[in-house]
């Protein structure tokens, strides 16, 4: 028969797989638990988030923390239920205890609490944090020896800790949208805006700047009646003008205020002749070309303005940039439906992809869910056709680049202007 001694020891054990079970439900959620989550929480104002975040800034202290509790109540409770089964069954029941005691560890110990602790990690921080606290306190001697004794030990093979540089960083942001796409969490647009953000700080000016053989500009010698015409038939909001050689910017005409000035001097009964351009021009402003975009949003947030003009090390122009183009790395290519159809991309019956040339491989992969090859060399269709054969295919000419066909629409003599273009495996 159980004497009250027993009913104490098995009273005892079961408190003890109690706590385990507590011990390890808060291992794992300490690991588990998302610190954005956290953060949210705290910035709305939750106290109990707020000592959450401060132990999620060293996680292995409360982890060691709770490894020692585990083991302790662990340890204890086993001896208990062994002392108890030898008791009454002699030395088998240290078999016996053996055998139950670990199946009831394992189940209601360490598997069902740790379930719990993924499944809902805030939900059991925020229930057992007064046990969290209370148990880091008290074993924070134990752990904190054990914790150095550990580093020095770990120290030997992998040497000193390191923060995390702000590239690891930015790749593990990478990894958890592309892990999230996968699972359906993040649908593709959204994947790629984020990854538009991120890459904002990895392109260079020179991947999505107008060239400056491309730049649409006025020679400011001419008649101010032809510079008015050609600034109004424009379809750019900002015209540079030119004095001697097209290279040589002085300043920026504004058709917008362009447009304003002429309605003005109509109301007012007066000539065209007498418009001051200077009135309605800006200083042009310059740009490196090695600034990340990046950098050069943020220029453009100190400068108010949303247009530059890229220059070399040298002060030589190379081309110029706005805060459009930046916004469509992010966003995709926006289009007015004046636009040319050249930057369409049009499917033919025979499954070919009509393609300009100048469109750039991101907005291509985008829209046709492709993974053409990108690189530094080579950011549009026309860089990369070049860069993989180091020449300027014929038109009409067709070849493969790795799983795409493409055939030479049209090119001029310098490069390519339209192509197309076809997935082989598709």
């Amino acid at each position: 028969m159980p004497t009250d001694i027993d009913h104490i020891y098995l009273i005892s054990i079961g408190i003890l797989i109690c706590f385990s079970a507590i011990f390890s439900c808060c291992e794992t959620s300490i690991t588990a638990v998302s610190r954005a989550k956290i953060h949210l929480l705290k910035s709305q104002g939750n106290k109990k988030a707020a000592l959450i975040d401060k132990f999620l800034e060293n996680r292995e202290k409360v982890i060691s923390a709770m490894l020692v509790g585990n083991n302790a109540v662990n340890i204890l409770a086993s001896a208990l239920a062994a002392s108890l089964a030898i008791k009454h069954y002699g030395e088998a029941g240290l078999f016996y205890a053996t055998i139950i005691m670990t199946l009831v560890v394992l189940i209601f110990a360490e598997i069902m609490p740790k379930t719990f602790a993924i499944k809902a990690p805030v939900k059991m921080l925020m229930i057992f944090l007064p046990i969290i606290w209370l148990v880091v306190n008290f074993f924070y001697p134990l752990t904190h020896l054990i914790q150095r004794f550990v580093n020095k030990f770990v120290g030997l093979f992998f040497g000193k800790k390191h923060k995390n540089s702000k590239l690891e960083e930015l790749e593990e942001i990478r990894s958890a949208v592309e892990l999230k796409a996968i699972e359906g969490t993040i649908v593709k647009k959204d994947k790629d805006l984020i990854e538009g953000v991120l890459d904002l700080a990895d392109t260079d000016i020179s991947e999505i700047m107008v060239y400056r053989k491309d730049i649409e500009s006025i020679d400011v010698n001419q008649d101010k009646e032809f510079i008015i015409k050609a600034a109004l038939e424009s379809k750019f909001s900002k015209i540079p003008l030119w004095c001697d050689e097209k290279e040589n910017i002085i300043s920026i005409l504004n058709t917008k205020k362009l447009a304003k000035e002429i309605y003005d001097l109509q109301a007012n009964n007066q000539e065209i002749y007498e418009l001051d351009l200077n009135k309605i021009c800006n200083e042009p402003i310059f740009t490196p070309m090695t600034n990340s975009l990046e950098e050069q949003l943020d220029e453009f947030r100190k400068n108010r303005s949303k247009f530059a003009l890229v220059i070399d090390e040298y002060g030589a122009l190379q081309g110029l940039i706005t805060a459009q183009d930046i916004i469509e790395e992010i966003i995709g290519e926006m289009k007015d439906q004046d636009d040319a159809l050249g930057q369409k991309i049009t499917k033919t019956r025979s499954g070919f992809y009509k393609i300009s040339a100048k469109m750039l491989i991101r907005d291509i992969n985008r829209n046709l869910d492709w993974d053409l090859e990108e690189s530094d060399e080579a950011y549009n269709i026309n860089a990369f056709i070049i860069n993989k054969l180091g020449r300027i295919p014929q038109i009409n000419e067709n070849f493969v680049i790795g799983d795409y066909q493409f055939e030479v629409f049209r090119r001029n003599e310098f490069e390519l202007e339209q192509l197309k273009i076809k997935k082989i495996n598709q």
